[in-house]
């Protein structure tokens, strides 16, 4: 279990490289929340905002994989650029 716990606060470590993923940390909270929101929402009875609802999770589901392809992007970008020394 100590193993455990270390390895999340290692997670949080941008050096390190012994922990679990922070990005994939941030993504089980968030959705973790999303999921007890949901919960509460569908108890409520309260459908007229099914469109706003709907919205929020495609959005954010828009914005996550957006992030990815922009990281994804910059990198290729960073890899296939000449260094300067590449051109004396």
């Amino acid at each position: 279990m100590k193993d455990f716990f270390n390895k999340v606060i290692s997670a949080l470590d941008t050096h390190s490289k012994s922990g679990f993923s922070a990005r994939k940390l941030s993504a089980l909270v968030v959705i973790i929340l999303v999921i007890i929101t949901h919960i509460k929402w569908f108890k409520s009875d309260h459908w007229e905002y099914l469109g706003e609802v709907l919205l929020l999770d495609y959005g954010f589901i828009s914005l996550c994989l957006g992030m990815t392809t922009y990281e994804a992007i910059k990198k290729n970008a960073n890899e296939s650029k000449p260094s300067p020394e590449a051109k004396l």
